[in-house]
């Protein structure tokens, strides 16, 4: 059960988010357990994740040459 304290808490963030969609601010109302959320969080860490592993690959690919050249 939610105390008076409580209750006189989640108006005023209420108002508050009000204020801010009313200003046109970008407001992101949906809690932390929200699945879509979480779903679009795990698919833009994929994306930097895979992106930063493909220069990483790159990278080696192009030393590896590199050295090999030196090699010969």
């Amino acid at each position: 059960m939610m105390s008076e304290a409580d209750i006189i808490e989640y108006n005023k963030l209420t108002e508050q988010l009000e204020l801010l969609k009313k200003k046109g601010a970008p407001v992101d109302d949906r809690g932390p357990a929200d699945l879509t959320k979480r779903i679009e969080i795990l698919e833009f860490r994929n994306e930097k994740l895979h992106k930063h592993n493909e220069r990483l690959v790159e990278e080696i690919r192009s030393l590896r040459s590199k050295l090999y050249i030196k090699e010969n």
